[in-house]
């Protein structure tokens, strides 16, 4: 039941899709389904931009939509209480009510960010986007301007944890735009936050989890050839291949437990190993760099 010391502010978002070509009616729905969802991720921003609030509920109405030029209104209701007392809580819903521009440009940052952060997660920090990373230093910009420093953003970006679902929801906002290749992203009537046709050229049509940089695979009893050992060390000079898997001179360690003066002048074993590949971006494979053996025998 809600008491006297909950507040609720209403403001609107609007996003506007420059596209010439008409939009298919499933990706009309996909980008509504996701602005829906982003909007409810932009009480963290809220909260940061007026301190000393706490957003307990959002509730998203679509205002209207526009053919043509696809057109999207949202009217985002902020229920909030006061963290401290009632009067803290009254006197910042009435500089927000008194000043709902300002929300409304919280709320449009707070979705730029979300849509960039969420793109640079498809796209994988080994394949960055000049157009995209250029929109992210924007974003900053404005958003020092609604007293949001860069590092109020980066924090409340990176505190996001389903990384995942967050890219995927991102280019569902942005895939409209793709079917004019002129076409750009008008954020709220803030033209600072427009997303050109670059950014929206690098975005993925579909989110892809990226490969992780390295992987390791097991393998029991398998055939080793040794080229060279210590006695003494376990996890330098040792170094050999394994035929019909790995061709390629490559590094062995011993695991703890495999004695190297026992081991060492073998030069074929049965084992049991652990292959640690890392993934060559250029060549698009993973390529063996450690073979990590953990027992073994002489046949």
């Amino acid at each position: 039941m809600l008491t006297e010391q909950v507040f609720t502010v209403r403001t609107d978002y609007t996003i506007n899709y420059t596209t010439k070509n008409p939009v298919p009616i499933p990706d009309i729905i996909t980008s509504l389904k996701n602005i829906e969802k982003l909007l409810h991720r932009t009480p963290a921003f809220i909260e940061k931009a007026y301190s000393g609030i706490k957003v307990v509920e959002v509730i998203v109405y679509v205002d209207s939509l526009q053919a043509g030029s696809l057109k999207e209104k949202f009217i985002i209701d902020y229920v909030f209480k006061g963290q401290a007392n009632y009067d803290k809580a009254k006197e910042v819903f009435d500089h927000m009510v008194k000043d709902n521009t300002a929300v409304r440009t919280v709320v449009a940052l707070g979705i730029g960010g979300l849509i960039t952060y969420g793109v640079m997660q498809a796209l994988g920090s080994s394949n960055p986007s000049t157009h995209v990373a250029a929109y992210n230093n924007t974003i900053i910009n404005v958003g020092a301007d609604a007293k949001l420093s860069g590092e109020d953003l980066a924090l409340i970006l990176s505190a996001v944890k389903d990384k995942k679902q967050l890219a995927e929801q991102a280019i569902g906002v942005v895939r409209p735009a793709k079917t004019d290749p002129a076409s750009t992203i008008e954020m709220q009537g803030i033209n600072e936050l427009t997303i050109d046709k670059n950014y929206i050229r690098d975005t993925p049509d579909e989110y892809v989890a990226p490969l992780p940089d390295e992987k390791d695979e097991k393998y029991s009893d398998i055939a080793l050839v040794i080229y060279a050992s210590d006695r003494e060390k376990s996890d330098s000079t040792w170094a050999g291949t394994i035929p019909g898997l790995i061709d390629k001179r490559t590094r062995f360690v011993l695991a703890d437990g495999v004695e190297p003066e026992k081991l060492h002048g073998k030069t074929r074993i049965y084992a049991n190993v652990t292959v640690t590949s890392r993934y060559n971006r250029v060549k698009r494979k993973y390529e063996p760099k450690i073979v990590t053996i953990h027992s073994y025998s002489d046949s």
